[in-house]
């Protein structure tokens, strides 16, 4: 694939990466894969609230994945305070017809917001097994005790500048199978 680092809006294949924007939220929300749709649910807010949050802070950084000039999913940070981002992707089923653009993209994405905080932050519901393992091969780490969202068991994931810090979490990381 052509353009496999990602620096921000522009062609990578055969996807097209743009800033995101209402009418990308407005179309995605129909169309969220089934664990996209239960994050929503435990985090409490409905998929239009969920993508749009973002496109009303001013220093957050939002792109939408067009293939076909669909959206198929949308990503990005909010940032916390200076030093900390709360990471996020909401994406249709479309992406899983096409495994190798998105893994392979990924990684540099992650490093595109790494570049800019030292900490980056979320939650993934406990039993999403086949995102925490997508998580940890993009170098992430796990708070080893789950934590409660609306009822839900999560486990929160960090991703730091800092090696060592991370290397502290591999001891105590949950098993992922």
């Amino acid at each position: 694939m052509s353009g496999s680092v990602f620096t921000g809006e522009g062609d990578y294949g055969i996807a097209e990466i743009v800033k995101s924007r209402p009418s990308h939220a407005e179309k995605l929300q129909h169309n969220l894969r089934d664990t996209d749709l239960r994050e929503c649910l435990i985090a409490g807010v409905s998929p239009w609230r969920a993508l749009m949050q973002s496109l009303q802070i001013d220093t957050a950084e939002t792109y939408t994945v067009l293939l076909k000039e669909e959206p198929v999913m949308m990503f990005g940070v909010v940032p916390q305070h200076d030093l900390v981002a709360r990471i996020w992707m909401l994406c249709s089923p479309v992406v899983e017809q096409y495994p190798k653009t998105f893994v392979k993209l990924s990684p540099s994405i992650v490093d595109y917001f790494q570049d800019k905080y030292f900490l980056l932050e979320n939650v993934c519901p406990i039993d999403h097994y086949k995102t925490l393992s997508w998580l940890e091969y993009l170098g992430f780490g796990f708070l080893p005790s789950a934590i409660s969202s609306n009822g839900y068991h999560v486990l929160r994931f960090v991703r730091c500048q800092n090696l060592y810090y991370m290397q502290s979490l591999e001891d105590t990381r949950p098993v992922i199978s």
